[in-house]
């Protein structure tokens, strides 16, 4: 009897250390990255700003780590991972895309856009970001290089987009 359990306690608790062996890989490739600042229109904060963090230099929606909107203040924080994703995938070159409409009326269709590549020092391993890239505070009345519109922007949340 004493044999079985033995045997039974032992087959737990391989199958337990088997079970993690992918979560121990897949923890070892995830990265973690984040950014924060405040969005100025001149003298007053912006608010309803978009703020999208990427994984690389896409607009394709699956490289979206977080997304955010700004409040009445302005301020802004994103932070993603890629634990969610295998192999390549995994690496992140973090981009981040503001839109806005800062001097201009609501009703008018689309957003400006800029496009803001960060260091890659503010990647880390692990699901959380040990440290944030700090974009300091930004006057979106500023035209910024390569600054485009977004007309068809899509709206919404990463899990959603």
């Amino acid at each position: 009897m004493k044999a079985v359990l033995v045997c039974v306690v032992i087959a737990v608790a391989i199958g337990v250390v088997i079970s993690d062996v992918p979560k121990y890989a897949d923890s070892i490739m995830t990265r973690a990255t984040g950014a924060k600042g405040v969005l100025m229109c001149g003298k007053l904060p912006a608010k309803n700003a978009r703020v999208r963090l990427f994984r690389k230099e896409s607009d394709d929606p699956k490289e979206i780590l977080d997304y955010k909107i700004t409040g009445a203040d302005g301020r802004f924080e994103v932070e993603g991972n890629t634990a969610d994703r295998s192999g390549e995938d995994t690496n992140i070159e973090p981009v981040l895309k503001i839109y806005h409409k800062c001097d201009e009326k609501e009703e008018k269709k689309g957003y400006r856009r800029f496009v803001i590549k960060y260091p890659k020092q503010f990647v880390t391993l692990g699901r959380i970001a040990r440290s944030h890239y700090n974009v300091g505070t930004l006057n979106l009345e500023v035209i910024y290089p390569n600054e485009g519109r977004e007309k068809n922007f899509v709206e919404g949340t990463v899990k959603n987009i």
